[in-house]
């Protein structure tokens, strides 16, 4: 079975914080004035993240086993990744076609962290359970809608 650490780095309340992805980045601004107050690159080591209650959490991830999905912008130019904040059921998701919600990766923040790489426009969506069918005691991912 697989188990995981999390440690925080940062944190940022989404009450008060907007959370953008693209492609290769994260960025966190003030939603208050726009201010960009965090933005880092995944690159190859990736960045970890999940939410605490209503804070996004920035952190560390160890884990001993993972599932992985990929969101790849290189061949398709609908694909997106984005935060959907939600009071304590924030949700992270992943699409090779924003438009259609049969085929997101949906992975409840408040449940487990993710961590995400990027190479050559590929994201890679990595999961701290053992596959995205389970075992997941956390039930933190879902496929489409």
């Amino acid at each position: 079975m697989s188990n995981y650490r999390f440690t925080t780095v940062s944190s940022y309340s989404l009450d008060t914080h907007d959370v953008f992805f693209t492609n290769d980045t994260v960025t966190v601004k003030l939603i208050s004035t726009g201010q960009t107050v965090y933005t880092k690159s995944y690159g190859t080591g990736g960045l970890a993240f999940k939410c605490t209650a209503n804070d996004f959490c920035i952190g560390t991830l160890g884990d001993n086993g993972n599932f992985s999905n990929t969101v790849d912008f290189a061949s398709n130019p609908d694909a997106a990744i984005w935060l959907v904040k939600e009071d304590g059921q924030n949700v992270f998701i992943g699409s090779n076609d924003e438009d259609d919600n049969g085929i997101y990766h949906q992975y409840d923040l408040n449940h487990c962290p993710i961590r995400v790489l990027e190479t050559n426009d590929v994201v890679t969506i990595e999961c701290p359970c053992d596959s995205s069918s389970g075992p997941c005691e956390n039930n933190c991912y879902t496929y489409g809608n």
